[in-house]
């Protein structure tokens, strides 16, 4: 599994979104490496890492993490994420409570929403999604440049991501086994945890760990997020809705992410609020 890393310190992970790598952090890590060792992470697929014909499922994807937090002597981290990587941070936070320390999830609701009537309103928004799972489309959309264009601006403030990096993105998804790597991912684990949310698969399950949603309010999350908690359920959760902001915060904003990011990090969720 590939790494990019900086800083020294206690630790962070960074997980990336889709269609994306490490590189979604390149703007957020110099700030987080002034006070921590920073360790952004090319998950299955995505990236310089190995993209094999299998594993996308969130068992597999969060066992990848286990193995590498073993593998570079790390206990306990802290967690920084984006979009699936968020998913997979929060269902490794439920399996694993004892290694994560405090998470901050990007551009994905948190797994204990109540989602409410208006979830029906955010389907047509969501069509790339179920485009992507396909087998056959999948892959071929990914090779699109109007779909990967789309799928980096829908949501987007003017200038959100920049182009150049919209670029580097789109090399990565034409590669033919990284495209089935992306298709796999929504089959396996992408949408079968936004339907796990909607049912309440996750309802049952503790989710202890503190954690800070940040999502931009032009995109579908923060539409689930305000939906407010199931039963019992988020109390370990802070949510920040971003006015004027979309789905890609770290490449739009990246000193916005690392400063929430290092106050949450660094004060109690209580006291973030004072912040």
């Amino acid at each position: 599994m590939h790494i990019a890393e900086a800083g020294n310190g206690e630790p962070i992970f960074l997980l990336h979104g889709f269609p994306q790598h490490w590189w979604e952090w390149h703007g957020v890590i110099p700030r987080l490496a002034e006070h921590y060792r920073v360790i952004a992470v090319d998950q299955r697929g995505f990236g310089w890492t190995d993209a094999p014909a299998d594993g996308y499922n969130a068992r597999t994807l969060i066992e990848d993490i286990v193995l590498l937090m073993d593998e570079l002597d790390i206990p306990r981290a802290r967690f920084l994420t984006h979009d699936w990587g968020s998913v997979v941070a929060q269902l490794l936070a439920m399996e694993r409570p004892d290694l994560v320390e405090a998470l901050v999830v990007t551009g994905a609701p948190d797994v204990h929403i109540r989602p409410n009537a208006g979830l029906l309103g955010l389907f047509p928004k969501l069509w790339h999604a179920f485009a992507l799972a396909a087998p056959v489309i999948g892959p071929r959309l990914q090779r699109n440049e109007k779909f990967t264009r789309h799928l980096f601006t829908a949501f987007e403030p003017a200038g959100g991501v920049p182009e150049e990096d919209m670029e580097l993105y789109a090399v990565g998804m034409a590669q033919p086994e990284r495209a089935r790597a992306g298709s796999a991912l929504y089959r396996g684990t992408i949408l079968p945890a936004f339907m796990g949310i909607i049912f309440g698969a996750y309802a049952k399950r503790d989710f202890t760990v503190p954690t800070l949603a940040l999502i931009g309010d032009r995109e579908p999350s923060a539409t689930l997020q305000e939906m407010g908690h199931r039963p019992g359920r988020g109390g370990n959760v802070t949510t920040e809705i971003l006015p004027g902001e979309g789905h890609f915060l770290a490449d739009h904003r990246p000193e916005l992410i690392a400063d929430r990011a290092l106050r949450f990090f660094g004060h109690a969720p209580d006291q973030y609020h004072d912040k």
